[in-house]
Order: structure tokens, then sequence, then C-alpha cells
């Protein structure tokens, strides 16, 4: 039985977010066989002086056709949250192909629970394949700004990444901060096309991310 309304509610998947170079289809029915799959809660930073918003990104490598799939739905059992996507994204570079859910969110001004989480991806013909996942995190991270999240992300043994875009909003670079992309000069630089750039803090075992604010790429600064 449902704890109260709001934890009742279907909390449907609206929007996606830029994966990278690659092409995009639609899903459809009978689900793939899959594998590495990854659940990540994801907070991003607006501003320096913003709190993050918070959401779950799940993605899993599809190793057959991944038109098949039909929806995913994702339940935490410590508060009987449920959501449910059906218009999911499938992402494909040269060697493999992914497909998932990026942008699930709690209701307003609630945390997301610490604990089990449950994955069942569905087809058409409503036979289902169901994973679970554990996500183990620091609270604080709600209540921390982007100036002190280095500290905090340092204590999980956190690696920074960097992230370039250009103007459409594909991603030139992404990888470790190195001397030469040490500023936007150096950005600049290397990538001609470049126009914002965005530094990552994500844990060892990738469920937690802290995306830094966004900053423009200037040239000659």
């Amino acid at each position: 039985m449902r704890k109260s309304l709001i934890n009742r509610q279907i909390i449907i998947l609206l929007s996606a977010v830029l994966i990278g170079p690659f092409s995009f289809l639609s899903c459809s029915n009978n689900a793939p066989d899959i594998s590495n799959a990854k659940l990540s809660l994801v907070f991003d930073y607006k501003s320096r002086e913003a709190l993050p918003q918070a959401r779950l990104s799940l993605f899993v490598e599809s190793l057959s056709n991944p038109r098949r799939f039909d929806s995913i739905t994702v339940s935490a059992s410590q508060n009987d949250f449920f959501w449910e996507a059906n218009d999911l994204i499938i992402a494909a570079d040269a060697e493999k192909t992914y497909c998932g859910i990026t942008n699930l969110v709690m209701p307003q001004n609630q945390e997301f629970p610490a604990g089990d989480y449950t994955i069942v991806f569905h087809q058409a013909d409503e036979q289902e394949k169901e994973i679970k996942r554990y996500i183990n995190y620091d609270k604080a991270i709600y209540k921390t700004k982007a100036d002190d999240i280095p500290a905090l992300m340092q204590k999980l043994s956190a690696t920074k990444m960097l992230t370039v875009y250009d103007e459409e909003k594909n991603i030139l670079y992404y990888g470790p901060r190195t001397a030469e992309l040490r500023d936007a000069r150096g950005i600049w630089n290397n990538y001609r096309d470049a126009r914002e750039f965005g530094e990552s803090w994500i844990t060892p075992n990738g469920n937690i991310i802290c995306n830094m604010p966004v900053e423009k790429v200037v040239p000659g600064n």
C-alpha cells in the first residue's frame, strides 16, 4: 500500500539530456538483452549561488536490436516512489548501443531516498526483465553549493572530468582536465568550435555525479 497521495503518483519522464555525438533512434517493442546497467543520481548546478537540482539517470548497453524496448519502470523501496518512462532514449556510437532514461525527478522539495531501486524493462507482449541497483549517498549535497562540492567529493574519492560543447551542444571532448585544458584559453586553442565547458565530479562506482555550472568559452580569455 502506498504511503501517501504524492507517493502513489507515477512520475512520467518528459525530457532528455544530451548524451554526446551519437545517432538517436526511437524505441519500440520486444525488449532486447542488456548488460552494464548503470543507475546514477545526478546533481546539476545552474550557477555558483544556486543549490543543485537532482535527477535519476539510467542507461544500459543493448546486446541486440535496441528498438525492441517498450518502457522502463523504476521504483524506490524505501519510500514507494514509482516512475514510468515510455519515451526512451537510444544512443549509438560506432561500437555500442545504449538505451535509457535521464530525467526522473522527485516531487518538489523531496529528496531521493537512499537504498534499493528496482528497475523493470517491459516489452509489448508483457514479458519483463527485472534488475536491482543500490544507491547510497550523502544527502548534504542537497544543501551544498558548487564551490564546496570539490572538498565533499574528494572525500568520496571522486574523479573530476571536463566536458567541452560546441554551439549546438554536441560534445567535443569528455575526459580529464589536462594541463592543456586548464582554462578557457587552453580549451579554445585545442577546440576552436568550443562554446561552453563544464566540470563534473563522479564517484568511483558512477552512482553519484555532480555537474558544475556550465561556463562560456571566450576566445582570448
